[in-house]
């Protein structure tokens, strides 16, 4: 986002009703939240999670297509090869935390990925898979557990830098800034949560429905969470998830 963009934005915030102490809250919530790693085969990953409702089928010859409504992100339509009406609950998740925080992927969290889960399993040299985000992003082996982590979580929204001249106060540690930094930066969240993302949809797996599995992953599924959505929904869904 363009730094013109983002002060009309936030200059339309403060202008409106926005309740700027639950922007501060949900800041702070999503701030608490550990940043992405991998723990053996599972992800740990902070997002924010919106339920599905009931699945409405649409016709279509080559692929399943499913319609459903959403409390944050309105109807939400999603074209895939599988059939989701099989499936249980289902959950469409933000997974863009630290391009919402407009934060750098932390390095330190990168050397705790076990080696048994990084270079030799992608020697042979063939593609990771794309993840979400406006533009899908697929990338070569990487060759250093860094370089893994980044193309999984570290690139959001097709890799572009999201910093500005205007940003560097944000990247200090949370406790070294004012309330009024702080409330920038709450700002300037709502300003990036209000523009179309990359989800990834999700389910429980059989065994254990504190795990999920990742489905439709062929798919793109751009949605975008709606102006009048209570503050406190948002801070309710910020979780971290076992993705498998």
């Amino acid at each position: 986002m363009k730094a013109t963009e983002m002060d009309v934005i936030i200059t339309g915030l403060r202008a409106s009703s926005l309740n700027l102490a639950l922007a501060v809250k949900l800041y702070d919530r999503l701030n608490e939240l550990s940043v992405p790693l991998f723990v053996g085969q599972r992800m740990k990953l902070p997002c924010i999670i919106f339920k599905l409702g009931s699945l409405q089928a649409l016709r279509n010859r080559s692929e399943h297509g499913f319609r459903a409504q959403t409390t944050a992100l309105g109807i939400v339509e999603i074209r895939t090869r599988e059939d989701l009406s099989r499936l249980g609950s289902l959950y469409l998740i933000h997974p863009w935390i630290d391009f919402l925080l407009d934060r750098q992927p932390v390095g330190s969290v990168v050397e705790s990925i076990p080696e048994e889960s990084t270079e030799d399993q992608f020697s042979s040299g063939a593609e990771l898979p794309s993840f979400p985000g406006p533009f899908d992003i697929t990338l070569a082996a990487p060759q250093s557990r860094r370089a893994r982590f980044v193309a999984r979580f570290g690139l959001p929204f097709g890799g572009r830098s999201t910093t500005t001249p205007q940003d560097v106060a944000s990247l200090r540690p949370p406790s070294s800034v004012s309330q009024t930094d702080k409330e920038m930066r709450a700002l300037r969240l709502m300003a990036r949560l209000r523009q179309p993302f990359g989800a990834m949809l999700l389910t429980p797996t059989r065994q254990n429905i504190a795990e999920y599995r990742r489905i439709a992953s062929e798919s793109r599924i751009t949605v975008q969470v709606q102006e009048d959505v209570p503050l406190n929904v948002l801070i309710d869904n910020a979780c971290m998830l076992d993705v498998l």
